[in-house]
């Protein structure tokens, strides 16, 4: 058990909460991309257009959004479309993240043997405001993953 905290120490630095902060995870992807938010800066981008699949697929076509599987392959997630959810990519990143560098060890050390994904959408939005990553029995992880709107204004 010490060997999977020190592998949180890692990914989450000194701390190691059980639910890290998406916001600050989201805040250092953009800063290693170059990105440097100003204080006139809107909290996030509003994706409430995105409602509908076409729509969805045509920002897919551009490289602007990602088709996202909630329970990845590695898991045993199909590529179907009640598993597929559409983010930016930093999303993707940092979902992949998660999945492979703490859940997947968790796994691996017997620690949690359920995984699930669920997103928050708002209205008809096909890209969700935030996923919510669980990870239990017996033991338990939980991971919110804000993506926009009011998810990104949540302490």
């Amino acid at each position: 058990m010490n060997d999977l905290f020190q592998r949180l120490r890692r990914w989450f630095g000194p701390a190691a909460p059980a639910e890290h902060d998406s916001k600050a995870l989201a805040d250092q992807l953009l800063r290693e991309a170059g990105y440097e938010p100003g204080p006139g800066d809107p909290v996030g981008p509003d994706w409430s257009y995105v409602d509908s699949p076409e729509k969805a697929k045509a920002l897919v076509e551009e490289g602007v959004l990602v088709e996202l599987l909630l329970l990845p392959e590695e898991f045993g997630g199909p590529r179907a479309p009640e598993n597929i959810v559409y983010v930016p990519p930093f999303v993707e990143e940092m979902k992949y993240r998660t999945d492979m560098n703490i859940i997947q060890p968790l796994i691996m050390d017997g620690v949690v043997t359920q995984y699930n994904a669920i997103p928050e959408h708002v209205g008809p939005c096909m890209v969700p405001i935030a996923i919510r990553v669980e990870a239990t029995e017996p033991g338990q992880f939980a991971f919110n993953l804000a993506i926009w709107g009011a998810a990104l204004r949540r302490g």
